[in-house]
């Protein structure tokens, strides 16, 4: 048996190749580059470089199917947005070649797009933060004195399709009405497509993992986020397994039963920290970050996934076990930074940990119950691999900040009244 995962820079990606190797699968890892994060792992039997899905798109298609006929792949495991949206869209042409695990396109789309997803949450009774919906920068005055501040500014898709490829997208904050203005002027995607203006919830994070057989739910785990990437809200670094809450699987059922989803997805929540009530932030219809968590805990996904893509529905899950926890080394040190240059310092909710104190908690390399994500003794090349473009990363990074410290800036007008 074979699996293709794809994405192979992405930490979900190792993680998918290192449980499926453990269930006696040959992995196949794909990625634009000749090398990548999963394929340096032992787990990976061979490495193939291919069109870049972001930027050559159709190319890729064509070589995806191209491949699984030739090799005869027996399960593609996207891992990505965009890759996941690729083969979701293409599966009735990839199904007769190799099984797909992926939603259908419909399903995954309908989630994908937040808009949607904040109209589908409001019909099921899935409580959400309260929003606004702009579509370009035009429609933004009619919506201005209804603001509250700070809010959050969140385009309609993490990744939004255009001729050339896929235009990146980021979740943002806007401290007033000029900040406000500036960004949707100066912010391509706010600026042309649709978007949505949300009331900020501050309070921890809670993601809900789950697997989907046609819309019934076959297997769940929870985690609630101890430090993100950036601070103020984001990726998780740093995270710890905890218990379902049933009010929470029951909203999954909720959402995702109507559109028979069939795989993985993450349910996002952010817990009002005076309230503790949840509120839905987005759905992933992929494999999320903190993958490696889960199945450290004892929910290993990414098996569930490829058993149900070839048709051999899991049967019940033992517990699993509650607080684990799981750090992603290098991106807890960007959390590190970020603290320590007072990035988004305004954006952190209140009692956030001090900067010293933040510095102690990075220090703390090692502790009952702790894993890391992407480290491991046995399979140590990964992160060798992630280190290096790391630092090259950095290195390419402040040679730009040099570069534009240099270069002197055009003044863009943001005057309110450019909009009324």
């Amino acid at each position: 048996m074979t699996a293709f995962v794809t994405d192979g820079d992405e930490r979900p990606a190792l993680a998918v190749a290192r449980s499926l190797s453990r269930q006696g699968v040959s992995v196949i890892v794909g990625a634009p580059g000749p090398t990548s994060l999963a394929s340096r792992s032992r787990a990976c039997a061979r490495h193939v470089t291919y069109p870049s899905p972001y930027r050559y798109p159709e190319q890729f298609d064509r070589f995806l199917l191209d491949f699984v006929r030739r090799e005869r792949v027996s399960v593609v495991v996207p891992v990505t947005d965009v890759t996941t949206y690729l083969v979701s869209r293409n599966r009735r042409v990839l199904l007769p070649h190799a099984a797909v695990a992926a939603p259908s396109f419909e399903a995954f789309d309908a989630v994908a797009d937040k808009s949607l997803l904040v109209d589908r949450a409001i019909a099921a009774g899935v409580p959400v933060p309260r929003t606004e919906f702009v579509n370009g920068v035009t429609t933004l005055r009619s919506v201005l004195k209804r603001i509250e501040y700070p809010v959050v500014v969140k385009p309609f898709r993490s990744r939004i399709r255009v001729t050339d490829g896929w235009l990146q997208t980021s979740v943002r904050y806007a401290r007033s009405e000029s900040e406000l203005v500036a960004l949707y002027q100066n912010t391509e995607h706010l600026a042309r497509y649709p978007s949505m203006l949300q009331e900020r919830v501050v309070g921890p994070g809670t993601g809900l993992f789950v697997l989907c057989d046609h819309g019934r739910i076959r297997a769940e785990f929870a985690h609630k986020r101890l430090r993100e990437k950036p601070p103020s809200g984001g990726v998780s670094v740093f995270a710890e397994s905890i218990p379902v809450d049933p009010l929470l699987r029951d909203q999954a059922e909720r959402l995702l039963g109507p559109l028979g989803w069939h795989g993985v997805a993450m349910l996002e929540y952010k817990r009002d920290a005076l309230t503790n009530r949840p509120y839905l932030m987005e759905v992933n219809g992929r494999f999320w970050g903190s993958l490696q968590l889960s199945i450290d805990a004892g929910v290993d996904f990414p098996a569930l996934a490829y058993q149900l893509a070839l048709n051999c529905p899991p049967g019940p899950r033992p517990p699993y076990r509650v607080g684990l926890k799981s750090r992603w080394l290098l991106g807890d040190l960007d959390h590190l930074l970020a603290r320590l240059r007072r990035t988004d310092e305004y954006a952190l909710p209140e009692g956030a940990p001090s900067r010293g104190q933040v510095v102690a908690d990075f220090l703390k390399l090692a502790g009952r119950g702790l894993r890391y994500d992407v480290i491991r003794l046995r399979d140590p090349l990964p992160f060798i691999h992630e280190l290096r473009s790391y630092l090259a990363g950095a290195l390419a990074g402040a040679a730009r900040q040099i570069h534009a410290a240099r270069t002197p800036q055009r003044e863009v007008p943001t005057h309110v009244d450019a909009l009324r």
